[in-house]
């Protein structure tokens, strides 16, 4: 098969395309036929080799979707079929740790299998994928914009409703908003009931924030906008999504009424910051950290897309070939919303 391989961390000019060998479905397996790979910013990490444990050579990609060519001897019974059409979640749950059986699948103690990370991903024509990190979707939805919905609407929803606890009628600052979650968190706040305020380092992205939903913008270059916050949204907000990282982080955090909430989800930025723990103190701050998402949050955004009530944020879609054009384009944030790869 023809894959995008990286042999060693660096630039986007790591980024080669390659014959592979095909992967198989073994044991508890699904072989996919990738149609559809979106770019998130965590590839950029993984391919500058910013994560601990990462196996090399590797093919990066963790948002993939595509049909279903084979099933290993463990996945026969999981309810897949080969012609199923498929999105990934993250990483597969083990289903029998303390966290599983509690529900809480996204914090699985013995999940290891991560796409791009520490298995080969889907900047490749084939993908072999745990049955429990994969979700079915629709004939309707095409598969250029369902490989964007997992770790954009998807995990926006979980760290806003099950992270975050948003409710109806509370303020929501979204930074980084013209990124691929920020674009799907500012269509699932307003689908809460939240106002959402967003925030740009571009004043061309503007206009595009808000044909999506977002009730004020607000445009800053160095992360100050704390004050801007507060002037156009008296006390602050409710709820602070931060999706950059040390570039936007202390800037969030001040943005919060007493007793606010800030959830991380993003670190594209990755320098260390330094937090003031007596405001936390003072003020009853809450700083939560969010990731993934479940099953069901997949299911629930899938649900939205299908009736029209969020849209699909592609930018353009590239052969994969132009991995590292893509690449490229996300670190100098030259698109809104997400690159899509196809084989």
């Amino acid at each position: 098969m023809r894959a995008v391989v990286l042999r060693q961390p660096g630039g986007p000019e790591k980024l080669i395309l390659e014959e592979a060998p095909d992967p198989r479905a073994e044991a508890d397996d699904v072989l996919v036929r990738v149609r559809a790979s979106a770019v998130c910013g965590r590839d950029l990490i993984d391919r500058r080799g910013g994560f601990p444990m990462m196996k090399l050579p590797m093919i990066l990609g963790h948002e993939f979707a595509g049909e279903v060519v084979a099933l290993g001897p463990g996945a026969a019974t999981s309810g897949f079929s080969v012609g199923d059409r498929v999105v990934n979640l993250h990483l597969p749950s083990c289903g029998n740790c303390r966290r599983c059986l509690a529900g809480e699948t996204i914090l699985c103690e013995r999940a290891w299998q991560s796409f791009g990370h520490t298995v080969d991903g889907g900047y490749a024509e084939l993908v072999a994928a745990h049955h429990r990190a994969l979700v079915k979707i629709p004939d309707t939805l095409p598969f250029e914009p369902a490989s964007t919905l997992m770790c954009t609407a998807a995990v926006a929803l979980q760290a806003l409703r099950t992270r975050g606890r948003l409710s109806l009628g509370e303020t929501v600052l979204i930074t980084g908003a013209s990124g691929g979650v920020g674009v799907m968190a500012i269509q699932v706040a307003r689908r809460m009931g939240a106002r959402v305020i967003a925030t740009t380092t571009s004043p061309a992205k503007v206009d595009a924030l808000l044909a999506l939903g977002a009730h004020d913008v607000i445009v800053s270059k160095d992360g100050t906008f704390h004050n801007e916050v507060m002037r156009r949204n008296d006390g602050g907000v409710d709820l602070a999504l931060e999706l950059t990282g040390s570039a936007t982080f202390n800037g969030a955090l001040r943005s919060l009424r007493r007793g606010g909430r800030i959830v991380v989800v993003g670190n594209i930025e990755t320098e260390k910051l330094a937090v003031n723990p007596g405001a936390l103190i003072v003020y009853g701050y809450s700083i939560i950290g969010s990731g993934r998402c479940t099953h069901r949050d997949l299911e629930d955004v899938i649900q939205m897309v299908g009736s029209g009530e969020i849209l699909a944020q592609v930018d353009r879609i590239l052969p994969l070939a132009e991995a590292a054009l893509a690449h490229r384009l996300l670190a100098d944030r030259a698109v809104v919303g997400r690159v899509v790869l196809v084989p």
